[in-house]
């Protein structure tokens, strides 16, 4: 179950913030795979799906939240910014969006990448 729930293309999670609008219908998916209901079929939820997206030490099945596993795939590339400074990819996102500072302006230059922005 685990497995269909969550292959979701994670490139696209690593890459780029999902719209809420997107998330919930993910979570709709899931929720109506898991519970054995179609896409138009309604079903009941035994359980809430904050509890079926716990660890399975706490009681839970462990799938990922769509929304939490997106945040921490483009967290990762701001860690992976910072832990590399001197690198190759680091000098290079630093030369073409102005470094790990244009992250937090106020005014964000308009030419910078969706992905840029959405870090």
């Amino acid at each position: 179950i685990k497995a269909a729930l969550t292959s979701i293309p994670i490139y696209f999670l690593s890459f780029f913030r999902f719209p809420k609008t997107v998330v919930e219908r993910l979570k709709r998916i899931q929720c109506r795979f898991l519970w054995g209901g179609g896409l138009e079929q309604k079903r009941i939820a035994w359980i809430k799906w904050d509890q079926v997206c716990m660890p399975k030490e706490k009681g839970g099945l462990g799938i990922k939240d769509i929304d939490t596993f997106n945040l921490v795939l483009l967290g990762k590339w701001k860690w992976n910014y910072m832990q590399e400074k001197g690198e190759i990819r680091s000098r290079v996102l630093e030369s073409k969006y102005g470094g790990w500072r244009s992250l937090y302006e106020e005014g964000r230059v308009g030419h910078q990448s969706l992905w840029w922005k959405d870090l």
